[in-house]
């Protein structure tokens, strides 16, 4: 074999290699089932949270605003939210996963709970999105409608159309679907506690308790149903929303 022959399989050789880590890079495998995500991984800076990040037990949905089983779940979260509001060893972190792919409205509408967030009202733009989706999903225009619930909020409503219009927070909303697709997110909502995966709302309570009344030497609560596709509320059973076969792209 010659000289300039070895040289260009080393080359190409090389090329492969460097295209199959560069991929492992940009694509972080998911976490098997029960094992724990790293809280680095999981709850970033920019994220919003309920309580302190310095809390005991942190709880993190990953969550589609045009998700109808995020809306019906919602209501379940809340309440159990309720009952640790004053208890500061627990904390509640929203991260975006819109399933692009089948609801066209869910990436503006993620750009619309950062726009009010960036003038303090992100949780209140979270909770209206998910009671009035019926009002504003598969609408053309939803930024409409938002910009009534802005109103509503006492927003700067020009400022929040701007926000939107230029989708400023494309890049929070990236990260964190990049994040959920690390931790193995399969669908939504999907619910962590403390880094591990659990089966649904109907799980959320119990392992909070759990992980309160763990001690520090104590393994991560595994999820007894990681594979169960889904979870439930009082009186409604919600099918987890599953992601059409097609990858999420921004809008």
């Amino acid at each position: 074999m010659s000289k300039e022959a070895k040289i260009l399989i080393g080359i190409a050789i090389a090329v492969i290699i460097g295209g199959v880590l560069l991929s492992l890079l940009a694509n972080p495998q998911p976490k098997p089932p029960g094992e724990a995500i790293d809280e680095q991984a999981l709850i970033r800076d920019n994220n919003y949270i309920i309580g302190s990040r310095d809390a005991k037990v942190k709880v993190v949905e990953f969550g589609d605003f045009e998700c109808p089983a995020c809306a019906q779940s919602a209501p379940a979260v809340k309440q159990i939210l309720a009952n640790y509001s004053n208890n500061p060893d627990v904390a509640f972190v929203y991260k975006h996963y819109p399933l692009n792919s089948i609801h066209p409205n869910a990436q503006i509408a993620a750009e619309a709970a950062e726009a009010a967030g960036e003038q303090g009202k992100f949780w209140e733009m979270h909770d209206i999105l998910f009671e009035r989706q019926k009002t504003w999903s598969g609408v053309t225009a939803p930024i409409e409608i938002f910009a009534g619930y802005a109103m509503e909020l006492g927003l700067n409503v020009d400022e929040f159309r701007a926000s939107v219009n230029q989708r400023r927070y494309t890049d929070v909303i990236n990260t964190d679907l990049k994040d959920g697709e690390g931790a193995g997110v399969s669908g939504t909502p999907s619910f962590y506690v403390n880094g591990v995966k659990i089966s649904g709302v109907s799980d959320l309570q119990a392992r909070i308790d759990e992980a309160l009344t763990a001690s520090p030497a104590d393994a991560p609560v595994e999820s007894s149903e990681t594979t169960d596709p889904q979870t439930q509320v009082p009186e409604a059973v919600i099918p987890e929303e599953q992601p059409s076969t097609e990858q999420p792209v921004a809008q």
